[in-house]
């Protein structure tokens, strides 16, 4: 067996100093991911939908047109008109519109569910409430008076169609 000696920092060529001082490599490397670029790309990503949403939801919506359908008699309905354009408050009628039948801010409750009731004890009782609003009328008032007429049961609603050309 050959009995070598260990090699000691002087026999090495290498100062002993220096030898103790150098940087070890570590075993295992260091995952390192960048993900700048992906913040990036999800923010513009975000701002890309975020456009394309807000210009999806102003857009107008062409909805088919109504097919196998009768209109519905005013006669035996519960009519409320609503006219006004976006941005202001609408003018409610029972009825159709006719000057000074306009229904007060403080009483369309009141007004609305009083015209369903005393349509419901009419002789023919009129369980069909017919709405028609002009067309620049925001849904969200429509969708108000809706409400409000149909507060009792076994109401229903018909809303006016507009046909196309």
């Amino acid at each position: 067996m050959d009995a070598s000696p260990l090699p000691t920092p002087s026999s090495s060529g290498v100062p002993f100093e220096e030898n103790l001082l150098a940087a070890r490599k570590p075993l295992v490397d260091d995952a390192r991911f960048d993900i700048t670029a992906m913040v990036d790309l999800v923010f513009m990503m975000n701002i890309f939908f975020l456009v394309s949403w807000i210009g999806a939801a102003l857009a107008e919506i062409d909805l088919p047109a109504a097919r196998h359908c009768v209109a519905t008699d005013a006669d035996t309905s519960t009519v409320l008109t609503v006219k006004g354009s976006a941005g202001e408050t609408p003018s409610i009628y029972v009825g159709d519109a006719r000057p000074g039948g306009e229904i007060n801010a403080g009483e369309v409750e009141q007004r609305i569910s009083e015209a369903v009731e005393a349509g419901m004890r009419d002789r023919e009782g009129k369980t069909t409430v017919l709405i028609k609003a002009e067309r620049d009328v925001c849904l969200r008032d429509v969708a108000r008076i809706a409400g409000l007429a149909t507060a009792l049961k076994g109401v229903k609603l018909n809303l006016a169609v507009m046909e196309k050309d």
